[in-house]
């Protein structure tokens, strides 16, 4: 059974595996290969202890299938002009993708912003992720947006993706089933 639940700090070290595990299947070649060969994992288990602690993000969601944590996001809120919440981390174990649950991730992240006021969200991708651009875009995202991460010493372009209809990308998520 698949449930979606909100983050506690004693969650922290299974965000981090996931994080890590989805950085290294995803990133090689975006974000230093150093880091993330030997680096990934102690950072990211330090920075969600933090994160978790000292409520950094306004929504942290964690979803389980069954008793195995599977996929989580994060939300900041008001941190890109012109929308309510940012999406700064969703990401799905590695063995998981292409089952859906990136969708039931993007539609319960819409729905945790419509319960906090919020009217929109974004969210940041790699230019380089060409699996996550197409699947963003077939959700209505609007790619509005151009910047450049420098995270971990790397330099890789990215562009922002945006929904200001949360219900059309609710209903596109689920159309997608």
């Amino acid at each position: 059974m698949v449930e979606i639940m909100d983050a506690q700090r004693t969650d922290a070290e299974a965000i981090a595996s996931l994080h890590a595990d989805s950085w290294r299947a995803t990133y090689r070649g975006i974000l230093p290969d150093e880091y993330l060969s030997r680096e990934v994992d102690e950072d990211r288990l330090t920075y969600w202890r933090a994160a978790l602690a000292n409520g950094s993000y306004a929504i942290v969601r964690l979803l389980r299938d069954g008793e195995v944590p599977a996929g989580f996001t994060g939300l900041r809120k008001g941190r890109d002009d012109g929308y309510d919440f940012t999406l700064e981390h969703i990401h799905v174990a590695a063995a998981c993708k292409g089952t859906g649950l990136g969708r039931l991730l993007m539609a319960d992240a819409a729905r945790q912003v419509q319960a906090a006021d919020g009217a929109s969200l974004c969210l940041w991708v790699f230019d380089a992720n060409a699996v996550a651009i197409r699947f963003y875009a077939a959700l209505g995202g609007v790619a509005d947006g151009q910047g450049i991460d420098t995270f971990a010493g790397g330099r890789a372009p990215d562009t922002r993706f945006g929904w200001h209809d949360l219900g059309q990308l609710i209903a596109a998520c689920e159309r997608q089933k």
